[in-house]
């Protein structure tokens, strides 16, 4: 049995896709178990709050292996949860982190860093999955791209391997279901460099649609988060992510995923293609 929380997530719900074509026995943990009915009956469903560890005494129930997100507060919360999963004899936990854990001046990484020690401090056996961009994100420019034809772009000509949640998902199933792997941490990019114009030419292509770039500042980037309802301190973070992208501090393609799953990821416009009408 395998637990995956955060299972509506573009991750989360991808690993529970792929664990279910593969036979596996599936547990979700929601804080709305509704989300759970695109599954009709496949997996079991608890409800649970990474904010309150008490709820995942059940959870982890005679479970083998559980996927575990940065949702929540981290210190004591986390904490009681990992002591939680260790009483109950969970053997691995595969956490999603970030590629900035890496990073000691990053905010977003120091914040998921935590997290990847207070799971080594637990002595469970711990699997940390570090992406990078996600191709997801640039579904963000939907909006704009319905509304003025315009992607705007904080991160100038910098490029990014940017890695589809498909291919995190993949790994990280491989990383729940083996004993064998010796690897602990798990660097996570697509195998191209795209910068922003380059992906927005694509999507272009995919719609059937002239679309325009538009450079902007990366503090216009920030007060648009915040705008947006995301707490000042993280689009600070997120923005400085920006400015070392625009800066040309890119990291090269990682063969991580075709090493663990024996293919390559997918490219950004195999993925636009796939997801086209979330564009439109």
């Amino acid at each position: 049995m395998f637990l995956v929380t955060a299972a509506s997530g573009s991750v989360g719900s991808q690993i529970v896709e792929r664990l279910l074509s593969e036979g596996e026995k599936v547990r979700v943990a929601l804080r709305d178990p509704g989300k759970a009915s695109r599954w009709d009956g496949r997996v079991e469903v608890v409800t649970a709050d990474y904010s309150q560890p008490e709820a995942f005494r059940d959870a982890f129930s005679g479970v083998e292996a559980a996927f575990l997100m940065n949702t929540g507060p981290a210190g004591e919360p986390f904490e009681q949860l990992l002591a939680a999963a260790k009483a109950a004899g969970v053997q691995r936990i595969v956490f999603l982190s970030t590629i900035l854990a890496g990073d000691a001046e990053s905010e977003i990484g120091l914040l998921h860093k935590a997290k990847e020690d207070a799971i080594r401090a637990s002595g469970l056996q711990g699997r940390y999955l570090r992406p990078g961009s996600f191709m997801t994100n640039t579904l963000q420019w939907s909006g704009s791209i319905k509304a003025e034809g315009v992607v705007y772009n904080p991160t100038a000509k910098g490029k990014v391997a940017a890695i589809a949640a498909e291919d995190i998902a993949a790994v990280a199933v491989r990383a729940l279901q083996s004993s064998d792997l010796e690897e602990e941490t798990f660097i996570l990019t697509g195998d191209e460099l795209l910068s922003v114009p380059e992906q927005v030419a694509i999507v272009s292509e995919v719609l059937g649609r002239s679309l325009r770039c538009v450079d902007i500042p990366v503090e216009s980037a920030i007060q648009g988060m915040i705008g947006a309802g995301v707490p000042p301190q993280i689009a600070t973070a997120v923005g400085r992510s920006f400015e070392g992208i625009r800066n040309g501090r890119i990291l090269s393609p990682t063969d991580t995923v075709e090493r663990i799953t024996g293919r390559r990821p997918a490219t950004f416009r195999e993925w636009a293609e796939r997801n086209v009408s979330r564009f439109a």
